[in-house]
């Protein structure tokens, strides 16, 4: 009677405390759960109702004027396996009269950015009085509102970079700038004055404007450009010289590109066929850069994304610039 009493009362000791397994177990799902919170809260995804996943506007102030722009947060965090990883950041310009929502749109970046892992920013120019230029960006020489007001539009991109830093982490060597048109040019005017925070540079139909364009390190371009764009023109000249000899095969293309390969200390040079009315020149042999340029036989003023709609009539459907662009800025981040 004593023996089964004595095993009743052991089976009651062990029963009312968790046994190694569920312990372990309870252990397991809570260091998960905390380190899954824990991630969230260091990538700053989740933590801020204005920095949550998906696209949201944000507004800093750089000397004295109220500068606004729109961040794309990608829908899931990059894997790590103890630490968050810093996202890549690629930052895309409108052009004149447009404004973040339009460049969203006309790029159609947000999707490329969900599905590779990388945030974009849409910043706004300032507006202004002149007809052919209420929204635009002072990118050096010309043009419009933004350039007679002299407006510091490299230290409200160096801002905002900072700004977006402070809420989820960003990889410092792996910042892009993407730009169309007016965004263009001042995407090649960061090219040569943020040398030092910018990892490369892509232009949709824009040109060298900036007089004095002397980038402190190697500064890769992808460039995309219509012969018959009525905007910007193919031909355009740039505002700065080359600094040294332009290859052979870079003499029949836009000028701000050729002002490039020099800069590059480029040679040779790959000219292939990309699609029907596309031709493909790209520079390796550089100076730690290269450069990547895309011609569109009788291509007009837009941004080319591989479908037809108002903004890509045919020849400009033959080309997915955003994807291109993307695959071009991941074989590049800064020393």
């Amino acid at each position: 009677m004593s023996t089964r009493l004595a095993a009743a009362r052991a089976w009651l000791r062990a029963a009312r405390r968790p046994s190694a397994r569920a312990a372990a177990l309870t252990l397991v799902l809570l260091m998960v759960v905390t380190a899954s919170c824990s991630l969230d809260s260091l990538t700053g995804v989740g933590e801020s109702g204005s920095w949550r996943r998906g696209s949201a506007s944000h507004a800093i102030t750089v000397a004295t004027r109220n500068r606004t722009y729109v961040v794309r947060v990608p829908p899931k965090r990059l894997a790590s396996a103890s630490l968050p990883v810093p996202w890549p950041l690629v930052i895309v310009l409108h052009g004149s009269s447009g404004d973040a929502a339009a460049i969203e749109a006309m790029s159609k970046m947000d999707s490329l950015a969900d599905a590779n892992l990388f945030l974009v920013a849409y910043p706004n120019g300032t507006g202004g009085d002149f007809a052919l230029y209420p929204s635009d960006w002072n990118a050096g020489i010309c043009c419009g509102g933004a350039n007679r007001d002299n407006v510091d539009d490299v230290a409200f991109i160096a801002e905002m970079i900072k700004a977006i830093s402070t809420h989820v982490p960003v990889d410092a060597k792996k910042v892009y700038v993407a730009g169309f048109s007016a965004g263009g040019r001042m995407a090649y005017h960061l090219g040569c004055q943020l040398s030092d925070k910018v990892a490369a540079i892509g232009v949709i139909s824009g040109s060298l404007v900036d007089d004095a364009c002397r980038p402190k390190y190697p500064m890769p371009l992808f460039a995309v450009h219509g012969t018959d764009d009525p905007e910007v023109a193919y031909d355009e000249v740039a505002a700065t010289p080359p600094p040294g000899a332009v290859p052979a095969l870079a003499n029949t293309l836009p000028p701000a590109v050729q002002f490039w390969t020099a800069l590059g200390k480029c040679t040779g040079g790959v000219r292939t066929a990309a699609a029907a009315h596309v031709t493909r020149t790209r520079f390796t042999t550089c100076a730690s850069t290269e450069v990547d340029f895309y011609s569109i036989e009788g291509g007009t003023h837009g941004w080319p994304s591989g479908a037809v709609d108002p903004g890509n009539q045919p020849p400009m459907n033959e080309l997915k610039a955003s994807v291109l662009m993307w695959q071009f800025f991941t074989r590049h981040a800064h020393k």
